[in-house]
């Protein structure tokens, strides 16, 4: 019965062993698995982003299009109650004042359009930031995966040894 004992230890060493070194390749294939995640959620942050910018432009585009009309209605309002006045409006400060009111539209256009090139730019630049970080949080997952695998492997060498070690150990002594 003395002589099987050595052997028992022996197997339960291995078997620790392999329980060990499984634990590690799933450690590694979790790792993966978070680091494909975070992948697909950068690719997301890609595309939404690309799709935020879209709008954004778009929605531009359409401010612009209302300030013109709204300028071409102003414009017809103030040509309008000149004219309704008796003041020419070819010559002079009426002229001055209706271009200096298109001057003014123009330039808040102009500030809307810079805005929303701002927008898009920020959008940009911070949706890329984000990707970036969630891209490199996927490599950290796969060197952390790689390294429990590796160190589970040493770990389960370590035990195999050992147990062999003892196992030579008790059956030399008993011999």
């Amino acid at each position: 019965m003395p002589a099987v004992l050595p052997a028992i230890a022996l197997i339960g060493g291995a078997m620790s062993a392999y329980g060990t070194y499984q634990s590690g390749q799933e450690q590694k294939k979790m790792g993966e698995y978070n680091a494909s995640v975070m992948e697909g959620e950068a690719n997301l942050i890609k595309a939404g982003a690309a799709r935020e910018n879209e709008i954004i432009r778009q929605n531009a585009v359409l401010q612009e299009y209302r300030a013109r009309k709204q300028q071409a209605v102003d414009v017809g309002s103030m040509v309008g109650a000149f004219a309704r006045s008796g003041v020419s409006v070819n010559t002079g400060s009426p002229l001055n004042y209706i271009a200096d009111q298109i001057a003014n539209s123009e330039l808040s256009i102009s500030i809307d359009k810079w805005n929303a090139e701002n927008n898009v730019a920020t959008n940009t630049y911070n949706s890329e930031v984000s990707a970036l970080n969630k891209q490199s949080n996927a490599k950290l997952q796969r060197i952390y995966g790689t390294s429990a695998a590796t160190n589970a492997t040493y770990s389960a060498a370590g035990t195999l040894l050992s147990s062999a070690s003892s196992y030579y150990g008790k059956t030399k002594i008993g011999a």
